[in-house]
């Protein structure tokens, strides 16, 4: 008796590890989402046609455990569980990012049936080409492309973008504010139809990336998301959201470098001119520029003062009267600042200063964009 009695807690002893085991192999492998748009289907299966098992409302948070192709299997509060379209739901957790996508960065990339350079050729890709990332093996992506072709790419030809949802500004005029409060600064306005990428959402406000990438947050009620109904507005979208990302490591790297010494013809790592101290900082991001002020004053794009961007190079005349011959520059931070190697005889290292304030407010020549 007593023998079936131990082999019995035994058993439950054994069910009740397997069950902690799964469960934490389950916590391990989903991620919290939450929705951001009213009245979102959840359907039977990972497609449009599919039956609706369930309705969820604007802010409600989900466990995410799978994806395939555009959809999320999630698990709802009540314990079931049933796929909603992934534009409509966002994860929680920073750069958790379950359906990956990609741009080919570099000319006539192959594409392989399997994980190595001697696999048979698919398909050879251009430059700007946008691929989906469906699985990653030993420096391998597996991409889909035309909606419908797998393939095994090198991870060093693709750059891997934001999969933000997509936003449509609904009002005119709409203050996008620094947090998500009315009382909040505002970054920016943007008028209506205007498109945005959302990062997350809280509390009845969306964080959002504005096309020239900009961040902030906007009230809900003057957002409408929008399905990927558009391939080049998403790709656009979320090259910007890329630029934000890659140029914030930019001027991430440049700070670390604020006091180092100032001294004219050196560019790096010990000191620096002007100039040595920009095409350092970019050569690290894996962006060659010309290596004197004036010559970088050619790299890029040209913008105007009003539309800058961080990490756009900055140019001043700083020699005498100011008649556009530009004997500095520096790298835009926002904000009005800029980081830069200064020569000044109150500075004469890597400093942080006012673009609108003080000496240089009226030394500004023009601005280039690298990226």
């Amino acid at each position: 008796m007593f023998k079936g009695i131990r082999m019995s807690m035994f058993l439950l002893m054994m069910l009740l590890c397997v069950f902690f085991m799964a469960a934490i192999s389950y916590a391990e492998e989903s991620t919290k989402g939450v929705t951001i748009a009213k009245d979102v289907n959840v359907r039977s299966e990972p497609n449009m046609g599919a039956s609706v098992i369930d309705t969820l409302s604007l802010g409600e948070y989900v466990q995410i455990i799978d994806s395939e192709d555009d959809w999320y299997l999630i698990q709802l509060s009540n314990g079931s569980k049933g796929w909603v379209y992934n534009d409509l739901i966002v994860p929680m957790e920073e750069n958790k990012d379950l359906t990956k996508r990609g741009i080919v960065s570099g000319e006539n990339v192959n594409v392989r049936e399997h994980a190595n350079v001697n696999s048979n050729i698919v398909r050879t890709l251009n430059k700007g080409t946008e691929v989906k990332i469906v699985g990653e093996e030993s420096g391998w992506y597996q991409i889909l492309f035309d909606n419908q072709t797998k393939g095994w790419m090198h991870s060093d030809y693709v750059q891997i973008m934001p999969n933000y949802s997509t936003g449509k500004v609904k009002g005119s005029n709409v203050n996008v504010r620094i947090n998500p409060a009315l009382d909040g600064d505002i970054v920016t306005t943007l008028g209506l139809d205007s498109y945005v990428s959302i990062k997350s959402y809280k509390d009845g406000w969306y964080n959002i990336i504005t096309a020239n990438g900009q961040e902030g947050w906007i009230y809900q009620d003057y957002v409408a998301v929008v399905l990927d109904g558009s391939a080049s507005l998403k790709t656009e979208i979320s090259r910007s959201a890329n630029r934000l990302t890659g140029v914030s490591r930019v001027i991430e790297f440049a700070k670390n470098y604020l006091g180092t010494p100032y001294k004219y013809g050196t560019s790096g790592p010990n000191s620096f001119d002007c100039s040595g101290f920009t095409s350092f900082v970019f050569k690290n991001a894996g962006i060659v520029i010309s290596r004197s002020s004036k010559d970088q004053a050619h790299d890029g794009e040209k913008v105007g003062k009003d539309d800058l961007r961080i990490g756009d190079l900055v140019f001043f005349d700083t020699v005498g009267k100011v008649d556009g011959n530009i004997t500095h520059v520096g790298i835009y931070i926002g904000d009005g600042k800029f980081i830069h190697a200064s020569s000044g005889k109150n500075a004469k290292k890597v400093v942080i200063s006012d673009l609108n304030e003080g000496y240089y407010k009226d030394r500004f020549v023009t601005a280039r964009r690298l990226f």
